[in-house]
């Protein structure tokens, strides 16, 4: 019999997990604190070469409210299931987890993370309202993640869980999730 998955409850509660724990610091004090820099610095080249907000304020506020907490919801969603099933931290550079996962969120595409991390991001360019940090440093930062992702956590994975992680990769999207009927 399948092992069934974690409660929601189970999944949101995650974040008390000091595995999971570990990377809010990340986030909190290096991601977004470079991104607003990134932000910033967009906003005054766009100053300099005399373009102006793409999108109103009171739009890019709106929407910011709401990419970014579906962007933060995604992401903690992803790395409670990814701990629990997983039994260990969502993150590499933390250790990692213990088992390979392809359920839940993992069997409709290989880093369902990275949507969370784009949908806050996104919103993020939406508020700043620079055609720079939108048009520019977005697609940037979207193609360093793809990048990363693909090419040295997914090595790592290969080098861990072998021809069962190639398997998975041969069938399952890296980050267009396959909506599958049940």
């Amino acid at each position: 019999m399948a092992q069934e998955g974690p409660t929601f409850r189970e999944i949101m509660m995650a974040v008390r997990r000091p595995e999971v724990l570990y990377n809010v610091p990340i986030h909190v004090c290096i991601l977004i604190p470079a991104t607003s820099v990134i932000a910033y610095l967009a906003t005054r080249l766009d100053a300099l070469v005399g373009w102006e907000r793409f999108v109103s304020l009171p739009l890019g506020i709106a929407l910011f409210s709401i990419f970014f907490p579906i962007g933060v919801f995604i992401v903690w969603y992803t790395y409670g299931y990814l701990s629990i099933m997983g039994e260990g931290s969502p993150a590499t550079h933390l250790g990692g987890t213990k088992k390979l996962v392809t359920s839940g969120v993992f069997s409709l595409c290989r880093h369902p993370s990275i949507i969370g991390k784009f949908s806050g991001v996104f919103g993020f360019g939406l508020l700043v309202g620079s055609p720079t940090f939108f048009f520019i440093i977005i697609p940037a930062l979207t193609t360093y993640s793809l990048v990363a992702v693909r090419f040295l956590q997914e090595k790592l994975c290969v080098k861990l869980w072998g021809d069962d992680y190639l398997a998975y990769r041969k069938s399952t999207p890296l980050i267009i999730p396959r909506l599958r009927r049940s």
